[in-house]
């Protein structure tokens, strides 16, 4: 499985890290690096974004923010979110917004890879409680003059 993801921080020598990792890793493709919350919002509603590497304090939109946002919007294909942040007080309010990883300033590549499995087990564990297999007997139920019907697709 190839995961699309993205790297958000607005220092560029954190930039320049996350993307050379992520270029270090066979099952990631980088979509873009972006510098703010709100390019990011633009960009995530545009395109296919499978992982996004965030960090949380930037200007105008935090990752926290950003991570709220679209928690908020209760898609299925939301994509899987691995803070990567230099500050650990932030890390309850990241799970709470269901984060697959934390990472916390400086890390190395061993704990970036470590990351990036998680997001791939979660993107399997997605796609693989999504499908629905050729033998799968799909129905759909609707409630009709007050009786449940069962209707096959």
């Amino acid at each position: 499985m190839i995961l699309n993801c993205i790297a958000i921080d607005d220092e560029p020598t954190a930039i320049d890290l996350l993307c050379r990792f992520i270029q270090q890793i066979p099952f990631l493709i980088l979509g873009a690096s972006l510098s703010n919350g709100i390019e990011s919002l633009r960009y995530i509603n545009e395109n296919n974004v499978d992982v996004i590497f965030l960090d949380i304090q930037m200007p105008d939109l935090s990752g926290i923010e950003l991570a709220r946002i679209l928690k908020g919007r209760n898609t299925i294909n939301a994509p899987a979110i691995v803070f990567t942040t230099a500050f650990d007080q932030f890390a309850l309010e990241g799970y709470k917004v269901d984060a697959v990883d934390y990472l916390l300033k400086p890390f190395g590549y061993q704990e970036f890879l470590r990351a990036a499995n998680k997001a791939l087990k979660w993107a399997e564990l997605n796609v693989n409680s999504l499908s629905i297999k050729p033998n799968d007997k799909v129905v759909i139920y609707l409630k009709v003059n007050s009786q449940k019907v069962k209707i096959p697709c």
